[in-house]
């Protein structure tokens, strides 16, 4: 037990050190600016998809949002059906991912900073591997939230359309968590390669990708609980209530991403130490 506080210990130290909190606001502050965008497109490709109707949507997002703010979104939901240029879409993809790029590649210069090397990539080139990143991470974000924060939600709404499952609701919670730790630890492993500008053997990522996959479960049950609880005070306080948590949450989670980041720097560190001194014949 001593061990493990002493080597988190060090993990701490490493991370102040390294400053990595600014590299994570750094990066929020950039997929934050992206998401506006980013829900333009989503309510435009809503607007032109021709399975989604009005109704259908109405009927699943009410039950879900405070009465206050049930009128705001009848009004968003008629204007998609109401003529707009269809360039919309693809103009405001491209911003979109474009400026969360940038958050991507705050994420590429913590990861470096953390194994203390630089990359000498082609600006064009990493901008465009970060995009490609950028979109695994904003899936990866709606899927967390999905799961775990909106996750009671939905599972209570398919235990209503299909009552034959209910004597399967536990089952069905234990593989959200299951499937989403897996996918998140499977996401995590694949940055902790492949952002650095080092070359890094993926066994040794999944320690770090473990930890960060915890984190944001943990994490986002923290914010689910919220809305379970305490959802209410969105309505005192306004919708900006949920907005400031979401921000926050991105924050703490991408402090959870370094935090793993360090730890796997640590492990590395103390397995090339063992090999050198293997190596020089010492006891």
């Amino acid at each position: 037990m001593l061990r493990l506080l002493l080597f988190g210990r060090q993990v701490y130290l490493k991370y102040s050190m390294d400053e990595m909190s600014v590299y994570a606001a750094q990066a929020s502050f950039f997929i934050i600016m992206a998401a506006f965008p980013f829900f333009m497109v989503l309510l435009a490709l809503i607007q032109v998809a021709p399975m989604i109707h009005e109704a259908d949507l109405l009927r699943f997002l009410l039950p879900a949002i405070p009465d206050r703010f049930q009128g705001l979104l009848i009004y968003l939901l008629d204007s998609l059906h109401s003529d707009s240029p269809a360039a919309l879409i693809s103009v405001t993809a491209l911003a979109a991912v474009w400026s969360a790029a940038k958050g991507m590649l705050g994420i590429e210069k913590g990861l470096n900073r953390v194994f203390g090397v630089t990359s000498p990539r082609n600006y064009i080139l990493r901008r465009a591997l970060c995009s490609v990143y950028t979109l695994a991470f904003s899936l990866m974000c709606v899927t967390s939230l999905a799961l775990l924060v909106f996750g009671s939600f939905l599972q209570e709404m398919l235990l209503k359309w299909f009552p034959a499952l209910s004597y399967l609701s536990g089952m069905i919670s234990l593989g959200r968590g299951l499937v989403m730790f897996i996918m998140l630890m499977i996401f995590f492993t694949a940055i902790y390669t492949a952002l650095p500008h080092r070359r890094l053997s993926i066994c040794g990522q999944i320690p770090g990708a473990m930890f960060s996959a915890a984190g944001w479960a943990l994490t986002s049950l923290a914010f689910s609980v919220y809305f379970r609880y305490f959802g209410t005070y969105a309505v005192t306080y306004g919708s900006l209530t949920a907005v400031i948590l979401f921000m926050l949450w991105l924050y703490v989670s991408i402090c959870i991403l370094f935090v793993g980041a360090e730890i796997n720097w640590f492990l590395l560190f103390y397995k090339e130490k063992i090999m050198s001194i293997k190596e020089n014949g010492l006891p």
